[in-house]
């Protein structure tokens, strides 16, 4: 039998790869979690599991699955999607410079909003029945990094976008993977930045895989 749970699967790298995933039942609980949710309303996800358990293969097949390449899951967000990707692997950086990279946003003035604005263009260029998917694997890494540099500006971009993509009016989807919950990334904080980050994390909804 293949294994579907590899460390070695990069949600970029792998993107055409021909790989056998084995959706397991849990697995197919979150798709269909998050159809439910975005149904409702609810665009933002984190999702979270151990080391090892096969988040970023699942992301992989969950692609595969809305493109139509290969059906592991059966994801009806839309009918009829023309649906886009945008992967980001994270790393011990910043979570805003590496957006303003990925959107190529050069400008310091008001970089969040900018930043904003080209996700919108990049969903609005979908035209009608567009549907735009923001994959964060190792959101972990950004977190990480938030909690000791500039905290309040990292996690006040990263509820901004959140919030953004929880607007019902877009077809936009945020779908983030940790190792942990988000409170573990906190432990170093002061009160009042823990309380921030609570904040955050109530922008997502947290699904375990």
């Amino acid at each position: 039998m293949a294994n579907n749970f590899t460390t070695s699967v990069n949600i970029i790298r792998d993107t055409e790869r021909n790989f056998n995933y084995i959706p397991t039942p849990n697995a197919g609980q979150v798709v269909s979690q998050i159809v439910n949710d975005f149904k409702k309303g609810i665009r933002s996800f984190s999702i979270v599991g151990t080391y090892g358990t096969g988040k970023s293969s699942f992301l992989l097949a969950f692609e595969q699955s809305i493109r139509g390449k290969k059906r592991y899951f059966e994801p009806n967000f839309i009918e009829n999607p023309k649906a886009e990707f945008i992967k980001i692997i994270g790393a011990y950086s910043s979570i805003i410079e590496e957006f303003a990279d990925t959107f190529q946003v050069n400008t310091n003035k008001n970089k969040h909003e900018n930043i904003l604005s080209e996700i919108f263009n990049r969903y609005h260029s979908l035209g009608n029945n567009g549907i735009l998917f923001l994959f964060l694997d190792e959101f972990g890494k950004f977190l990480e990094y938030a909690s000791k540099h500039n905290p309040e500006n990292e996690l006040y971009f990263i509820q901004q976008l959140a919030e953004f993509c929880n607007n019902p009016k877009y077809n936009i989807v945020l779908i983030t993977t940790v190792h942990q919950s988000f409170e573990s990334y906190a432990y170093s904080l002061s009160n009042t930045h823990k309380q921030e980050w609570t904040k955050v994390k109530g922008r997502f909804r947290e699904i375990t895989f």
